[in-house]
């Protein structure tokens, strides 16, 4: 109990130390359990960093990761097609950071390689997954998908199926393209709808016959 106040003390700290010395710049504090989340505007985000990072205060000097969340249907797509979320770690404090954003649709966001260098792939994987542009980034290209992909798979409006399927032909001795083909129409389910509610309706169906 008393670690657990401790940390949430830090926290606390981090947040209102934050608040008070650049109140422009920050647009929210989070407290959560095991870190502190700081929202910010993404004209603002390089600045919060290079605070967080270079302050004697804050020393979060390691980014662990960038996370990306689509926020198509969810009540947050009024702040920005997409969230992001900068995961900083400080060894000073012994504790976690999150700094948060949102980008619109086709948005553009600064690079943050010249503040971490772990975000040179990091931002590359969301470039290619959610096709997040990254203003000034070094080496802007695919990681995980194909040169050739089309579309960025992790957003929540491509199709499950994707454009295209691909696959090696022994006879050619090469990889094919091609669109693809289902043997049965797509289905589309309605995931509101508990499961047995048809058989009930046709079971009552049936009664009233």
């Amino acid at each position: 109990m008393k670690e657990y106040k401790n940390e949430l003390k830090v926290k606390v700290n981090i947040g209102e130390n934050l608040r008070l010395s650049i109140p422009r710049l920050i647009k929210k504090v989070i407290y959560k359990t095991h870190y502190v989340e700081i929202q910010v505007e993404k004209e603002n985000l390089i600045k919060v960093l290079k605070i967080l990072k270079e302050s004697s205060k804050y020393q979060c000097k390691m980014l662990l990761d960038i996370v990306c969340v689509d926020c198509l249907n969810i009540e947050e797509i009024k702040l920005g097609r997409f969230k992001l979320i900068y995961v900083l770690n400080s060894i000073y404090n012994t504790t976690r950071v999150h700094v948060s954003t949102y980008v619109e649709n086709n948005g553009i966001i600064e690079t943050t390689s010249t503040l971490y260098e772990s975000s040179v792939w990091l931002e590359r994987e969301i470039w290619d997954m959610f096709g997040l542009y990254f203003e000034k980034h070094p080496d802007l290209r695919r990681i995980l998908t194909d040169y050739g992909f089309s579309g960025y798979p992790l957003r929540k409006d491509f199709p499950l199926t994707g454009y295209l399927e691909v696959y090696y032909d022994v006879a050619d001795k090469k990889i094919i393209y091609k669109p693809i083909e289902l043997m049965q129409e797509y289905r589309n389910y309605n995931f509101g709808a508990v499961w047995g509610d048809y058989e009930r309706k046709v079971y009552l169906e049936n009664i009233i016959k």
